[in-house]
């Protein structure tokens, strides 16, 4: 899927009644969409620091540390929602608003994912750096295709929203396996699937960009 380019991905509950009432609620009360993506990266930060929790202190309570992880992820997206409704559908859009929308989902990434690594202990520390990598350099692929095709493509397999999407998954089953002590299988078993879908991300955007033409441009 291609998108404008300014940037936005189209997301479905952009269109819900329950999201606008939200978006009007933050104009309203002054928050300004710059706020609102910095916000997704404390939300970042205090995931990112319950899962080292996990691997540093043992005894630490790793329930309430992924579900609370879970949370974290659910409010960055939460965030790059509101963002951008309350930029555009608000008329709060600032000159360095691409900025703020952009720069903060690539820390989010990397704090989100490298953790994932430590938990799965061993081998997955490197998967989880390099997943990183490979989710940066998507969106460096999606830029580079904005500059040559005056639009984004935000396609997967392994787009923002898919990567959230597995680890929210991931945890939920790391959370029920818990029990049998199954949560480094699951985190590693996690990232392999990550770093597959991430290469073949790239490869599809690297031949969408150099497959459209200006004449396919709207």
């Amino acid at each position: 899927m291609k998108d404008e380019v300014d940037g936005r991905r189209e997301i479905a509950s952009r269109n819900t009644a329950w999201a606008h009432i939200i978006a009007r609620k933050l104009t309203r009360w002054g928050v300004t969409p710059n706020q609102i993506s910095m916000m997704s990266v404390f939300f970042t930060l205090i995931g990112c620091l319950l899962l080292i929790s996990t691997v540093i202190y043992p005894d630490f309570n790793k329930y309430v540390a992924y579900i609370l992880f879970i949370v974290c992820m659910q409010s960055r997206l939460l965030c790059n929602l509101f963002d951008g409704m309350v930029a555009i559908e608000g008329g709060k859009k600032s000159a360095n608003g691409d900025l703020y929308n952009d720069m903060p989902d690539r820390f989010a990434d990397a704090l989100f994912i490298i953790p994932v690594g430590y938990v799965a202990g061993g081998f997955g520390i490197e998967l989880g750096w390099l997943a990183a990598l490979l989710a940066v350099m998507t969106a460096y692929f999606r830029w580079i295709g904005a500059y040559k095709t005056q639009q984004h493509f935000f396609n997967g397999p392994m787009a923002k929203q898919h990567r959230m999407a597995l680890l929210t998954f991931a945890f939920v089953v790391a959370i029920c396996t818990l029990h049998w002590g199954y949560e480094q299988m699951v985190c590693l078993i996690t990232l392999i699937v990550m770093n597959i879908g991430l290469i073949a991300t790239l490869i599809y955007r690297l031949y969408l960009m150099s497959h459209t033409t200006n004449h396919e441009i709207k």
